[in-house]
């Protein structure tokens, strides 16, 4: 099971900039998108939609590090707005967009993958 929760992770990652199947995640995963939604929530501690949101900004945070302007940047993440992409970008960093290459503390969030490790068992 933790092989297709990766491969679901690796979906969402390479289709961030577009819409995620709800459809391609149960094929992925061989369960509902409820069962994934649950799973998922308790294997890392937060919920799916919180996920996508963290690596969405955290990879627009390096866009607009490479030039991409704001507006180009919340429209490639799927915001319907400029204003509702830097409510958000500021939320989770603290930062306007404008701000990204004058800051010296910037927030990034990495890619999650599951692994299984077993400890213990011996006398």
């Amino acid at each position: 099971m933790l092989k297709r929760m990766n491969e679901a992770l690796e979906y969402i990652e390479t289709h961030l900039t577009e819409t995620i199947d709800d459809k391609e995640l149960e094929r992925i995963t061989g369960t509902s998108i409820y069962h994934f939604r649950r799973m998922f929530s308790f294997l890392s501690g937060m919920t799916l939609g919180e996920y996508i949101r963290k690596r969405k900004l955290s990879n627009a945070t390096f866009d607009l590090l490479k030039g991409l302007s704001v507006t180009e940047t919340a429209f490639k993440y799927g915001y319907d707005s400029v204003d509702g992409f830097s409510r958000a970008f500021k939320e989770w960093t603290g930062l306007k967009p404008s701000e990204v290459k004058q800051s010296a503390r910037l927030t990034a969030f990495p890619k999650l993958s599951f692994q299984l490790t077993i400890q213990g068992g011996m006398n």
